[in-house]
């Protein structure tokens, strides 16, 4: 049995929509193709990578080849004639599967709906509500799930600097940081906007950010296996900016000489993981952290920002450093409306 890895980054708009009909927005469909290789670094040597059928393939063969990567491109209607394969795309949803079954892929090969459905239920972010509550709220400020505006106005008010996510979103899109409520003349139209399209919005105090990272996991037959860790910085908007390339040992002391109490919270989040979310799902799993400024000034832990159940810009980066042994500052950078990756030394 092959596998195929594919990288379809509008999973959490397809997520939001729920049904099987979602259409990708321009910008996300840019995305899609530009980086359609970005899987290629996670991928076992000796996989296939599905890329678009209206994709450069001779090109693509010769970038793999370039990057040493043993990693054979097919194009995505071209994925049934390998026969039995085990599919690895960005993210599992009801669109990319049905977008597979009609390009001739057996259903025996794709997640069911029930799987689908558990998957689209943990990625809501009142999933990290759960796992907050779960650690005993111990270490930083849950986050409120809200579904009133002047309960919204509400916690502005009483937290300027917050953050308004909606439910289903990633890598930044669907958050709303309110710095000025009083003087906000857009949140509320926002607001209103979000609640229409997904029924609640998840509420933040705003911390004093020192360092973004995550925890890389594997969601397999019950237990949730830490895979690596990744460490990278965040726009005004939470939107992933930049990411460390480097081996896992050094990503992971970087992370114990600031918070030496991380592998214990860690070991404690897995724990909360595998009765939570292993249970119901087999594939990779991204924990976001945060180590911030507490009033004291000292280093606290926010232990789950937000759960991505599927691959991450993190493993991305983890995988470039612990496998491949590159090493610098990971971003993607759009230049004439085509987006690329950069590594800077």
């Amino acid at each position: 049995m092959v596998d195929v890895y594919l990288f379809n980054p509008e999973h959490d708009l397809a997520l939001a929509h729920g049904a099987h009909n979602y259409t990708a927005p321009p910008f996300a469909r840019q995305l899609r193709h530009d980086l359609r290789l970005l899987p290629a670094w996670v991928a076992p040597a000796g996989s296939f990578i599905a890329i678009p059928d209206d994709a450069p393939i001779e090109e693509d063969r010769r970038w793999l080849l370039d990057h040493h990567l043993d990693i054979t491109p097919v194009p995505i209607s071209g994925i049934a004639d390998l026969g039995p394969c085990r599919i690895h795309p960005w993210g599992w949803d009801a669109t990319l599967r049905h977008q597979l079954m009609q390009v001739g892929v057996s259903p025996a090969y794709l997640p069911t709906e029930e799987q689908l459905d558990w998957i689209r239920r943990l990625s809501h972010r009142r999933t990290s509500i759960a796992i907050h509550q779960a650690l005993g709220n111990a270490f930083s400020p849950c986050p409120v799930e809200l579904t009133i505006i002047d309960d919204m106005t509400a916690f502005m008010h009483r937290h300027p600097g917050c953050y308004l996510k909606m439910p289903w979103s990633g890598s930044g899109k669907g958050i709303y940081r309110v710095i000025d409520p009083q003087g906000d003349r857009h949140v509320l139209h926002w607001i209103e906007g979000a609640l229409r399209r997904q029924g609640s919005l998840l509420c933040e105090v705003g911390l004093d950010n020192v360092q973004d990272f995550a925890v890389e996991c594997e969601c397999r037959d019950g237990k949730t296996l830490l895979t690596g860790y990744s460490v990278f910085d965040s726009d005004f908007h939470s939107q992933f900016a930049t990411g460390r390339v480097g081996p896992r040992e050094e990503l992971h002391q970087y992370l114990l000489n600031r918070y030496p109490a991380l592998d214990h919270v860690v070991d404690r989040v897995l724990l909360v993981l595998d009765s939570m979310v292993a249970t119901h799902y087999n594939g990779p799993l991204g924990v976001d952290m945060m180590l911030y400024r507490a009033d004291d000034g000292n280093l606290a832990l926010n232990p789950c920002v937000e759960v991505n159940l599927r691959m991450t810009m993190g493993m991305v980066t983890a995988a470039m450093g612990d496998r491949h042994g590159l090493r610098g500052r990971f971003s993607i950078v759009s230049d004439n409306s085509r987006y690329l990756v950069s590594l800077s030394m």
